[in-house]
């Protein structure tokens, strides 16, 4: 597992660590008989073995089979136990004939010293593998939320390239009305479509626009949707605020304006319909309201109700981008259908 340090870092980390280590036991074992010098060599003599077993567990064996405990406890018990009988060589053959002569050596495989070199080589290793269980633990959680971010942002991808085969559908259906009827007003939509699909391509990405461009993209599909539908629909729409000192997800509103035209007129061809449209900023606080008047139930197809796919849509992707910071009401009454929504947004 790669550190989150770097190998200078690292390198700085065990001297620290190993100079602690040995000034603590010699001042520990120095102290009964104030002889700290020796004391010192004998800890700086009995290192090795220590260093060796601290990296073999720490580099190898937990990177390989932490976890797998048939496979991590019986490698972790021949190694301390190799390391402890090292040690006692150590004591025995060159520590205590050279710089402790007045000691009589115990036998090689003696208990008592021998479980004292177990506990030493398990203080040893306590700290460094703690240091690496934090790294394990905060990579593995680093690895999870990078997960989720690419799920997050592969499945909004999904939901904001949904609505857009419907969306052109719906305005092309009226640009090709107004071509077979040789309007005046073709030459002017096909234009206000080109800057729409302008911004579909090369402007509105993965990432937040400035409130004022997608409020100017919702003024066009506004407006090629007036010109379709005439004098069938009466239309007010007033946007009020500071839009340019906020940021919002592309295409986020569209879904809530192209509904209220879907089923605002979704009765019988003769009838007329209403809507109106009120979007203000304040202190980064977006309020839309969106009201339209609504067909009677009988004139609705059965699989089709007033929150249509792009709602459902809508309200999955405001809850993934904007948790615990947004309201959304959908009220339903028997002539209109009202939405509510409320987002709190970041600034430019």
């Amino acid at each position: 597992m790669k550190s989150f340090l770097s190998l200078s870092q690292q390198r700085v980390l065990h001297l620290y660590y190993w100079s602690g280590y040995v000034l603590l036991f010699s001042l520990l074992q120095g102290l009964p008989a104030q002889d700290f010098s020796t004391a010192f060599i004998n800890e700086l003599l009995s290192l090795p073995p220590k260093l060796v077993f601290v990296v073999l567990v720490v580099e190898v064996l937990m990177p390989r089979a932490w976890g797998n405990w048939p496979r991590f406890v019986p490698a972790y018990a021949v190694l301390i136990l190799v390391a402890a009988l090292l040690q006692r060589l150590i004591d025995n053959f060159l520590i205590l004939p050279y710089f402790l002569p007045q000691w009589r050596p115990e036998p090689l495989l003696s208990v008592p010293p021998y479980l004292y070199s177990i506990v030493k080589l398990q203080f040893v290793v306590t700290v460094p593998a703690c240091v690496w269980l934090l790294q394990f633990v905060a990579r593995e959680r680093n690895e999870a939320e990078t997960a989720r971010a690419e799920q997050l942002q592969a499945e909004l991808a999904v939901l904001r390239n949904q609505f857009h085969p419907h969306f052109l559908f719906n305005v092309l259906n009226g640009l090709y009305s107004k071509v077979l009827d040789r309007s005046d007003e073709a030459p002017g939509m096909v234009l206000r479509l080109s800057e729409m699909m302008r911004y579909h391509v090369y402007e509105a990405g993965d990432r937040p626009v400035p409130l004022a461009r997608e409020v100017h993209y919702l003024q066009s599909y506004i407006t090629l949707q007036q010109k379709r539908f005439g004098t069938r629909l009466s239309l007010a729409a007033d946007f009020d605020g500071p839009l340019e000192t906020v940021l919002i997800e592309p295409f986020l509103l569209l879904p809530f304006v192209e509904n209220s035209f879907k089923h605002a007129l979704r009765a019988s061809p003769g009838t007329e319909g209403w809507i109106t449209i009120y979007l203000s900023v304040v202190e980064q606080w977006l309020s839309l309201r969106v009201e339209n008047s609504r067909p009677m139930p009988e004139d609705l197809p059965d699989e089709e109700g007033p929150h249509g796919f792009g709602l459902r849509n809508v309200r999955r992707r405001l809850h993934l981008l904007y948790p615990g910071r947004h309201e959304l009401e959908l009220i339903p009454e028997a002539d209109r259908f009202f939405v509510l929504l409320k987002i709190r947004l970041h600034a430019t």
